[in-house]
C-alpha cells in the first residue's frame, strides 16, 4: 500500500501505456512505459510530481488521507460539524498531507522531507488544531481577535501561500498576496482604493475569527461535496471504470473513418466526468490514443491537440462537472442540478466542434477507421463491467432529484462498494478499496489548498469592497455596453486561466467580473457561467497551454505548434458562451425563451460550429479553395449568432458549399468513368 500511493492515480494510464506505441523526439515508433507516462506527468502534473517518502512518512501521509476519506464519509452520512469546525479538519490533513508528499522545488522528488517541511506540516497541524478546539471561545469572543489569534492568522495564511506556490500555481499564489497586502495597507492607499478596513485587527476578525477567508464558502465546498465526488470517482477508477470506457469507445467509433481520433474524443469526454484534472485525462487516455492516432495517418500535432481539447472538456461535461461547479452552487444559491442541465448544450457543443474537426480532417486525409478484428466488443465490455454505470446513473437521479449533493455522492459510493463484486473483473479487495480510500483522501488535497487561498482573496473583497471597485473599471472601459463587457472578462478568464487552475479562476472572476454582469442584466447562473466556461477554455489557449504540452510531450510533436492547433480546433466554442448570453434559452434557464427559439438556437448552433470547423480545415464534401474557406468561416460565425437574419445566411451558404461539392464530386466522377 505505501509502496504503490504516489503512482496508483496513475495505474491505469501506465496499463494503457505499456500496451500502446511510443513516439520520440525524432517521431519514430517505439513503446510509453510506466516510466515514461509517469515523467510526462510528473513534468505537466504538480498533484503528481510527489516525492519519495520513507516508510514512516509514507504510514503517516496514508493515515491523514485515509481520515479524510472517512472523515468525509461519516459526516455525508450522519452530518457535518460546524463550519468552521468541519473546514479546520479538514485543512489540517490536507495541509500535513501538502508539506510531507510535495517538496519545495519540483526537482527535488527523489529526495526525501525536507527538515523544514516537517515544521511547516507541524505548523498546519498546529494553526488548524488550534480553529479547530476553540470554536466555542471565538464564538463568544464575538468574532473579536487577539493577539495569539492574529499570531495563528498570519502563519497559517503564510502555509496556504505556500502550499499553493508548490502544489497549485505560483501565479494564484501571488495575486492572492498581492490581495492580502492590499487588505493591509487599505488605509493608505490613493482614491477610490482607499479603504478604512486595513490593518493586522481586521484581516484576522474578517478572515479567521469567523467563516470567511481561510475557512471560507469554497473550503466548505471542498470539505463536503466535492471531496466527496472525488474519492466517488477514485473508486470507480479503481473498478476499472477508465477500461470500461476506452472500451466501449473503441467499440462504438473505431470503425468509422478516422475512428483513433473519435475514440480519443468519446474516451476523453467520458473519461473526464470522473477525473477533473485536464493533465491527467491526457495522460489517462492519451497515452493509448495518441498513438493509435499517428499509426492511423494523423499528424503528431493534431494527434495532441484532438487529446487536449477533449480532456479538457471534461469539467464541462455534467453531471459531474469541474469542482468549479459545485463551488458555483454553494456562491450563488442555485441548486446543482440547475447548473448540470445549464450546461448540457454547452458541453454538447465542445465537444460537437472537436467531433466535426476530427472527422473533416479524417475525410481530407482520407484515413480509414481501425479492422474489427481489432476492435473490443462494445457487448463484451457492457457484460464484463456495465454495471459499474449503475452508481453514476444513481447519481445522476439523484442529482436532478434534487437530494443533497453530498447524500447523492455517498449514495454512489456505497452503491460502487455494493455493486463491484458482482462481477469478478471488477471485484475489489480489501487492499484496493482501502488504496483507492488513501488515493482519493490524497486527490482532494490540490483543491482543498487552492480553495483556502482563494477564499483569501474573497476574504480581502468582501472585507475592503475592492471587487466593486475593480468591477466599476471594467463598467468604465466598456461604457456599459455589453458585448464590450463580456470581451473584456474573456480576455481576463483567459490571462488568468493561463497561470491558474479553473477553481481560483472562477472564484476570482465571480467575485469581481461576474457581478458587473449580472449588473447589466444577464441571469446570475448564466453570468457565472460565462466566467467559468472561459476558465476551462483557457486551459487549451496559447502560449500556456498545459494540457496541450502534455498531449505534445506524448505525441512527440512541438508544443507550441501542438497548443495553436488545439486553439484552432476549439475555437468555435469561444462564441458559444456569448450565444448563451444573448439567447438564455441555450441553458434550458426558463427566461421567457419559447422551446421553439431554443430549438432554433440549437440548429442553428450546431450548423455554425460545422462551418466555422469547415472553413478552418478547408474541407466540405471535399477540399475548399480560400475564399469558400472564408465564406463558410463567416457563415458559421453568422449561425452561431443568435438573429435570424444572420442564421438564413449562413444557412443557404450550407446549402450552396453542398450543392457546389455536389456537382464537382460528379464532375469528377464523370470525368474518371470517360477515362
Amino acid at each position: 500500500l505505501m509502496e504503490n500511493n504516489n503512482k496508483k492515480s496513475l495505474f491505469k494510464a501506465k496499463k494503457n501505456a505499456a500496451q500502446a506505441p511510443e513516439v520520440n523526439s525524432s517521431g519514430a515508433s517505439g513503446e510509453i512505459n510506466a516510466e515514461k507516462a509517469d515523467e510526462i506527468l510528473r513534468e505537466f502534473s504538480k498533484e503528481d510530481n510527489t516525492r519519495s517518502l520513507t516508510k514512516v512518512t509514507s504510514m503517516i501521509v496514508n493515515a491523514f488521507s485515509l481520515f479524510i476519506s472517512l472523515f468525509l464519509v461519516y459526516t455525508a452520512a450522519f452530518g457535518s460539524l460546524p463550519a468552521v469546525k468541519q473546514r479546520a479538519l479538514y485543512l489540517l490533513c490536507a495541509m500535513v498531507i501538502l508539506f510531507l508528499v510535495y517538496p519545495a522545488f519540483s526537482k527535488n522528488t527523489k529526495k526525501g522531507v525536507a527538515w523544514y517541511d516537517y515544521i511547516f506540516a507541524a505548523a498546519s497541524f498546529g494553526c488548524c488544531f488550534y480553529a479547530f478546539i476553540n470554536y466555542e471561545a471565538i464564538l463568544m469572543r464575538y468574532g473579536i481577535s487577539n493577539s495569539t489569534d492574529q499570531f495563528v492568522f498570519v502563519i497559517l495564511a503564510i502555509l496556504v501561500l505556500e502550499g499553493t506556490r508548490r502544489l497549485v500555481s505560483p501565479a494564484l499564489s501571488l495575486v492572492t498576496l498581492v490581495f492580502l497586502v492590499y487588505a493591509y495597507f487599505g488605509n493608505y492607499m490613493p482614491g477610490m482604493f482607499q479603504t478604512k478596513a486595513g490593518g493586522l485587527a481586521r484581516m484576522a476578525d474578517h478572515m479567521f475569527m469567523i467563516p470567511e477567508g481561510i475557512f471560507g464558502s469554497p473550503l466548505g465546498t471542498a470539505a463536503t461535496y466535492v471531496s466527496l465526488f472525488v474519492l466517488f470517482s477514485s473508486l470507480l477508477q479503481e473498478c476499472g471504470m477508465g477500461d470500461f470506457i476506452r472500451d466501449v469507445a473503441l467499440g462504438l467509433t473505431g470503425r468509422s473513418t478516422g475512428g483513433p481520433a473519435k475514440v480519443a474524443v468519446v474516451a476523453s469526454a467520458a473519461f473526464g466526468t470522473i477525473s477533473g484534472a485536464a493533465a491527467a485525462n491526457v495522460v489517462g487516455t492519451g497515452t493509448f490514443t495518441i498513438p493509435l492516432m499517428k499509426d492511423c495517418g494523423y499528424p503528431p500535432e493534431f494527434a495532441g491537440a484532438v487529446e487536449a481539447c477533449a480532456s479538457t472538456g471534461g469539467q464541462l461535461v455534467p453531471p459531474v462537472m469541474g469542482a468549479a461547479c459545485f463551488i458555483m452552487a454553494e456562491y450563488i444559491g442555485i441548486p446543482y442540478s440547475n447548473i448540470m442541465i445549464a450546461g448540457l448544450i454547452p458541453a454538447l457543443l465542445y465537444y460537437l466542434s472537436v467531433f466535426i474537426t476530427v472527422d473533416l480532417r479524417s475525410k481530407k486525409l482520407g484515413l480509414l477507421g481501425m479492422p474489427k478484428d481489432q476492435l473490443p466488443s462494445v457487448k463484451a465490455a457492457m457484460k464484463s463491467r456495465g454495471h459499474l454505470a449503475i452508481p453514476f446513473l444513481a447519481v445522476i437521479y439523484m442529482i436532478i432529484r434534487q437530494y443533497t449533493i453530498s447524500f447523492a455522492a455517498l449514495v454512489g459510493i456505497i452503491l460502487v462498494l455494493v455493486v463491484s463484486p458482482l462481477k469478478k473483473e471488477t471485484r475489489l479487495s480489501f487492499k484496493q478499496i482501502a488504496m483507492a480510500f488513501v488515493n482519493g483522501g490524497q486527490k482532494t488535497v490540490s483543491f482543498g489548498v487552492s480553495c483556502a487561498c482563494v477564499g483569501m482573496i474573497i476574504g480581502v473583497a468582501t472585507l475592503t469592497g475592492v471587487g466593486n471597485v475593480l468591477g466599476n473599471y471594467i463598467l468604465q472601459i466598456s461604457q456599459g455596453n455589453l458585448f464590450i463587457t463580456l470581451f473584456l472578462v474573456m480576455i481576463m478568464s483567459i490571462i488568468m486561466g493561463m497561470g491558474m487552475p479553473t477553481v481560483a479562476v472562477y472564484i476570482v472572476l465571480a467575485t469581481v467580473a461576474a457581478p458587473v454582469l449580472v449588473k447589466l442584466g444577464i441571469p446570475v447562473l448564466t453570468a457565472h457561467f460565462f466566467c467559468f466556461y472561459f476558465g476551462i477554455l483557457a486551459c487549451i489557449t496559447p502560449p500556456v497551454a498545459v494540457p496541450s504540452y502534455a498531449a505534445a510531450a506524448i505525441a512527440g510533436s512541438n508544443p507550441s505548434k501542438t497548443g495553436w492547433v488545439a486553439f484552432k480546433m476549439a475555437f468555435p466554442t469561444f462564441l458559444v458562451p456569448y450565444v448563451f448570453v444573448y439567447e438564455p434559452g441555450l441553458q434550458f434557464n426558463g427566461m421567457g425563451t419559447s422551446p421553439i427559439s431554443t430549438i432554433v438556437c440549437i440548429c442553428t448552433c450546431i450548423l455554425g460550429v460545422y462551418l466555422v470547423a469547415a472553413g478552418l480545415e478547408g474541407y466540405c464534401r471535399r477540399p475548399l479553395v480560400m475564399w469558400k474557406r472564408v465564406l463558410a468561416f463567416a457563415a458559421g460565425i453568422c449561425c452561431i449568432v443568435p438573429e435570424h437574419f444572420t442564421d438564413i445566411f449562413g444557412v443557404v451558404v450550407l446549402v450552396y458549399l453542398f450543392i457546389s461539392a455536389g456537382k464537382e464530386l460528379k464532375a469528377e466522377a464523370g470525368k474518371v468513368s470517360a477515362q
